[in-house]
């Protein structure tokens, strides 16, 4: 049976979230649950929604608009939620996370206010949005008669994954039509570091590329007719991307390039943090450049974005 779509609405530039519901032995299983809102929840309890046999939650990953309703589902149904692993860590030790969170920020120039402003919205999104008490771990709980696999394909976020079944690939944010998926600055709860998604995109990005031939349902937009042209519309726009922050490619104060690419102008705390990961990312490629050629090679986009590639480094 195909998944059914769900579209959440949310206030955000990428528009609704897609959430998709399918059957298993055990009941229905939903993958991602949208933005927590009376809206979503008058969606859930109404007739477009069977909530009376939900038993399985599963989360792409720990983005808001793709958990938030979670624990409201969970409390009326009795469905086992499940996160990724990464994600699992975080919600199990959040102080400690603020805190490297808060170090890093620090050793990236930003002050003590722009922290405490960043602070308010997590605990915002915890307030509104609260993480369910008894989590599983999809990697370690997920059981095998379900019918539905997943594969790791992070750089996004540093949990994103991609679950299939039927010949259906649930993608959340990991593959969308025509839009550059910011990369998260995060911390790495296994490393006690930053979590480096430059690394894990030019990973994931043979893991993508082997998605082809599936249908691709999306957390967002239209689905894309082929997992190729999304891979190769992400690479350009992070190579022209590249390209114009050539010139910040060995700063390490990230608060300086943003007031100098803001030009001083008041600006969202949320804005700043997702254009400061987006930074640096590219100075992660800039580092080590052959490691995203290498990926495109391996999947066959190299020759199509070398020229965008070259004038990235400025040759």
């Amino acid at each position: 049976m195909q998944p059914v779509t769900h579209s959440i609405d949310t206030p955000f530039p990428s528009g609704p979230v897609h959430c998709y519901s399918f059957e298993s032995e055990d009941g229905l299983i939903l993958v991602d649950c949208g933005l927590a809102t009376e809206e979503a929840e008058r969606y859930y309890s109404s007739q477009s929604f069977d909530l009376s046999r939900l038993r399985h939650i599963l989360i792409t990953h720990g983005h808001i608009d793709h958990y938030g309703m979670a624990a409201w589902l969970a409390a009326r149904s009795g469905a086992k939620v499940y996160l990724p692993h990464r994600d699992y860590l975080k919600s199990r030790h959040l102080r400690d996370y603020l805190r490297i969170l808060g170090d890093l920020m620090y050793g990236m120039g930003f002050d003590n206010s722009y922290y405490k402003s960043l602070m308010k919205l997590f605990n915002l999104e915890q307030k509104y949005a609260p993480i369910p008490e008894n989590l599983l771990v999809v990697e370690k709980d997920l059981p095998k008669n379900l019918g539905v696999d997943f594969v790791a394909c992070p750089s996004h976020s540093q949990s994103d994954l991609v679950y299939l079944t039927d010949g259906c690939a649930m993608t959340g944010d990991a593959v969308l039509q025509g839009i550059f998926q910011t990369p998260t600055l995060e911390v790495d709860m296994e490393q006690s570091g930053r979590f480096n998604n430059y690394e894990a995109y030019c990973d994931s990005m043979i893991k993508l590329a082997a998605l082809e031939g599936r249908r691709i349902l999306p957390g967002h937009c239209q689905a894309p007719a082929s997992v190729r042209e999304v891979l190769l519309f992400y690479v350009t726009k992070l190579l022209q991307r590249a390209e114009r922050l050539r010139p910040w490619r060995n700063e390490a104060n990230i608060s300086n390039i943003m007031s100098e690419m803001f030009a001083g102008g008041k600006t969202e705390a949320i804005v700043v943090f997702l254009k400061a990961g987006e930074v640096i990312f590219m100075q992660d490629f800039f580092r080590e450049p052959e490691r995203l050629a290498a990926s495109l090679q391996h999947v066959g986009l190299y020759d199509e974005v070398k020229e965008f590639y070259d004038q990235a480094l400025g040759r």
